[in-house]
């Protein structure tokens, strides 16, 4: 999933108010950061795939050490003990929890390929291969969980602006013609686009 994983970042943030949104986007997102680092270094595998689905043009060919359920179950304790330790228990269990949201919203939408353990056991309910489906389910659950964070707020204009920046990308990224990207292309563009987003999520919360 791409910005559905933020939609837990915007629900775990109205639920801990005090954890800034940038550092929630870091954890729901942490998993695609290291598979992508990953990939710059060779450690783990994606490929190109020819198709019109948006959703499937990439393949997680080898990434056990980031998409396995073993290795985000470690990821997430690990977040959880340091910031237990520097912040408080509440930290370590929203922002554990934001690490591992990520692998289960994931298996809703990828097709067979998410490993239980390292290479092995892979599932996947494969939403993504209705991608009108998965499109708009992924909007509307963004949408929701925005609304839900900030029905209360009083200054929204930020908060709006990255919203619909976030959805105004992610329907680009749709509609766009289909353009072959090598694995280290890929990797970088979307580095850069987590980044961006949090960035945004930094801006927002800034004093005015």
């Amino acid at each position: 999933m791409f910005i559905g994983h933020y939609a837990v970042g915007f629900a775990l943030k109205k639920k801990a108010d005090e954890i800034p949104l940038w550092l929630l986007y870091i954890s729901v997102q942490l998993v695609d950061i290291l598979a992508f680092s990953f990939v710059l270094l060779g450690v783990e595998r994606i490929a190109y795939n020819p198709t019109d689905n948006p959703f499937l043009r990439t393949i997680i060919e080898y990434v056990p050490y980031s998409h396995s359920l073993f290795a985000n179950l470690l990821l997430a304790a690990l977040v959880f003990l340091i910031f237990q330790k520097i912040r408080g228990r509440k930290w370590g269990i929203i922002l554990g929890g934001g690490v591992l949201s990520h692998w289960f919203i994931d298996t809703l939408v990828h097709k067979g390929d998410m490993p239980l353990f390292h290479n092995s056991f892979k599932v996947g309910l494969g939403l993504w291969q209705y991608p009108w489906l998965a499109f708009l389910f992924e909007l509307v659950i963004f949408g929701l969980a925005g609304y839900y964070l900030l029905k209360n707020y009083q200054k929204l204009k930020r908060y709006l602006v990255l919203i619909f920046l976030m959805g105004a990308g992610f329907a680009a990224m749709f509609f766009a013609p289909e353009a072959e990207g090598t694995p280290v292309q890929v990797a970088i563009s979307n580095l850069l686009l987590y980044a961006i987003f949090t960035a945004l999520a930094c801006w927002c919360e800034r004093r005015r």
